[in-house]
Parts: C-alpha cells; sequence; structure tokens
C-alpha cells in the first residue's frame, strides 16, 4: 500500500511539473530579445486543449537595452488547423504565434515556436519565424 501512495505522489508530481503557466523564450537569431507568454491557466503540454477548445494568453517582447515593451493581453491560443498558414508571412497584419511542445521520450522537455507580430495600431514589428538554423524561439 504504502508503494501504490508513493507511485500515485510521484505520477502527480509529475503531471503537475509538465504544466506550464508561463513560458519564457529566446529568438534563435537575437540572444537580446525575450519573449514571455503567460497563459490564463496552467497548460498541459501532452493535451493543452482537453476541456477547452481555446484560452487566452498575454505575449510580451522585450529587447535588452530598450526601456520600452510590447504587450498584447488579448492572444487566443487554439488548436492549429492548417500547417501551411499564410499568417505567418511577411505582410499578415495581426500576431501569429505557434508553440510545439518538444518531447525526450515521453517526458515533456520544453517549447519551441514561431512568433509574427505585426501590430499596425502599435507599429510594432517581430519576426521570429523558423529558418535554417533552427526554430524561431526556444522556451525554457
Amino acid at each position: 500500500m504504502k508503494t501504490l501512495i508513493s507511485l500515485f505522489i510521484a505520477l502527480s508530481a509529475s503531471t503537475s511539473i509538465a504544466s506550464v503557466t508561463r513560458l519564457v523564450c529566446i529568438p534563435s537569431q537575437n540572444d537580446d530579445v525575450r519573449i514571455e507568454v503567460l497563459f490564463n491557466k496552467a497548460i498541459n503540454p501532452k493535451t493543452p486543449f482537453i476541456g477547452s477548445y481555446s484560452f487566452g494568453a498575454t505575449l510580451i517582447v522585450k529587447e535588452k537595452g530598450f526601456s520600452k515593451s510590447y504587450t498584447n493581453s488579448n492572444v487566443r491560443i487554439s488548436p492549429e488547423t492548417y500547417y501551411s498558414d499564410i499568417s505567418l508571412r511577411g505582410d499578415a497584419e495581426g500576431v501569429y504565434l505557434r508553440l510545439y511542445p518538444q518531447f525526450q521520450g515521453s517526458e515533456f522537455s520544453h517549447y519551441t515556436g514561431q512568433l509574427f507580430v505585426n501590430d499596425l495600431e502599435t507599429r510594432d514589428y517581430f519576426n521570429f519565424r523558423d529558418s535554417g538554423m533552427g526554430p524561431g524561439f526556444s522556451c525554457k
């Protein structure tokens, strides 16, 4: 019985460790920029959309040496419907964020992703898309 309880606690701990509410990401091409994604609920990378089709997040992009940062608290995260989404092109308007959970075996290790921001209201532009050198950004 004692082993069963320990196993249950270990499984509970590993599930709660895998859930994330905040990501801090560094672009592959520019390590002077920090991308933060703050989810409005804990997200399990193995099953992010169980119980809801979409959820909210806040996106913050900070550049070292600059006091101003870009913040958008109206980001909606939903399942990807088309892999070749044209919204990540250079002429699209808005905020486009893709997150890809990475696993080592069956254990979650980190996120990678892509970010494209062309916000005409605030006149902010960021382009951290995948390139031949790797993913657009990697998160801790």
